[in-house]
């Protein structure tokens, strides 16, 4: 898994899956059309984390704030180093995007998070699964993230995950009537 080749091993972590009933390209390809005009919970949540400067538009996997580090077929790995627990966070000075700087990036004080997507075939459909990773950079850096962890897990980032499924979902599986 991409995952482990960026964080074999972290601190705090999260997984959300949802069954889709669509083959795995079909589902991948709704979820990489994903706009962020469809995700009302995550515009709203980006709002207040960004204190109204942020504001997405167009396709989430071209437009995510989170660098995109590795890319397959039907699966990607996203990463970014910060200090997420200060209001505006400060972001570690390393290229965006660069694979090697993020897996070699140690400075004490920091949190590394990756956020991996997949989707493999479930039967007749396919199991889409967003996690999440993160490891920090020291043992301070470690107790004051926990306690952001704490707040966001559920709240924020598990929120976001979940609509972002919901949406792949609701692009790919056929609307049924009520009876």
């Amino acid at each position: 898994m991409e995952l482990d080749r960026f964080m074999p091993e972290h601190d705090f972590r999260s997984v959300y899956s949802r069954r889709i009933a669509a083959d795995p390209a079909t589902a991948w390809r709704a979820f990489q059309e994903l706009t962020a005009e469809e995700l009302h919970i995550t515009q709203m949540l980006t709002g207040i984390r960004s204190l109204g400067t942020l504001r997405l538009s167009g396709r989430v996997s071209e437009t995510a704030p989170v660098p995109l580090l590795a890319r397959d077929e039907l699966a990607e790995v996203r990463g970014k180093i910060a200090k997420f627990w200060y209001v505006r966070p400060e972001v570690a000075p390393i290229p965006d995007g660069d694979p090697a700087a993020f897996r070699d990036f140690t400075e004490p004080g920091w949190a590394k998070t990756v956020t991996g997507a997949r989707v493999v075939a479930d039967g007749d459909g396919s199991l889409m699964t967003i996690e999440t990773r993160v490891r920090c950079t020291d043992e301070r850096s470690r107790l004051i993230f926990g306690a952001y962890w704490l707040a966001i897990r559920a709240g924020g980032a598990g929120l976001v995950r979940l609509e972002m499924l919901q949406a792949v979902a609701r692009r790919v599986e056929p609307v049924v009537a009520a009876a």
